[in-house]
């Protein structure tokens, strides 16, 4: 009993732990996610539910040494193999190029020009999963799963609509309630 109670605390903390770090990489970059969604119409609660997922909330080898948030590859043109050209991840000077590269990467796709701008991120993940940005058969649900946890659509309104949405609740909160 003693052992099943220190495995739940050890797994509880973990998670805590993971909770957090997710937390603190959303509120490192979610002006970016936002940049990118101002530059390239992507959705900034997909950008920052692919980033969440690929770079482990910025804990990952490749986010922290590489500022690769998205497990972007390149080809190595050196080094044809059988079944085309190897690849390597590529390395970023900086978060912001990393965020950026994304958001011109997928502006590339053929899928992007129906989809830009459009908020539903499902349709995104769908189109891009198709289009085999990610290889693993979970990869939709991850991010998904990542997108709801974090409640990431918060950053998908356009800034005039948060400026509303924040002027409307002050008002409210300075208007005495007549009862």
């Amino acid at each position: 009993m003693r052992i099943l109670f220190i495995l739940l605390l050890f797994f509880c903390t973990a998670f805590i732990q993971a909770q957090n770090a997710a937390k603190a990489y959303i509120d490192r970059f979610d002006s970016l996610a936002i940049e990118v969604y101002t530059i390239y119409g992507i959705p900034a609660s997909l950008v920052l539910g692919i980033a969440l997922q690929e770079s482990a909330a910025g804990t990952s080898n490749l986010c922290r040494m590489n500022h690769n948030h998205f497990g972007v590859k390149s080809r190595v043109k050196s080094s044809k193999t059988k079944s085309g050209y190897a690849s390597v991840y590529r390395k970023f000077d900086s978060d912001e190029a990393a965020y950026l590269h994304f958001g011109e990467m997928i502006s590339r796709k053929k899928y992007y020009a129906e989809l830009k701008c459009n908020m539903d991120y499902m349709k995104w993940l769908k189109a891009m999963k198709a289009a085999r940005y990610a290889t693993s058969s979970q990869w939709v649900s991850h991010v998904d799963k990542m997108i709801k946890r974090y409640d990431l659509t918060c950053y998908d309104l356009p800034e005039t609509e948060k400026v509303m949405l924040y002027t409307e609740t002050a008002i409210s909160d300075t208007i005495p309630s007549q009862q």
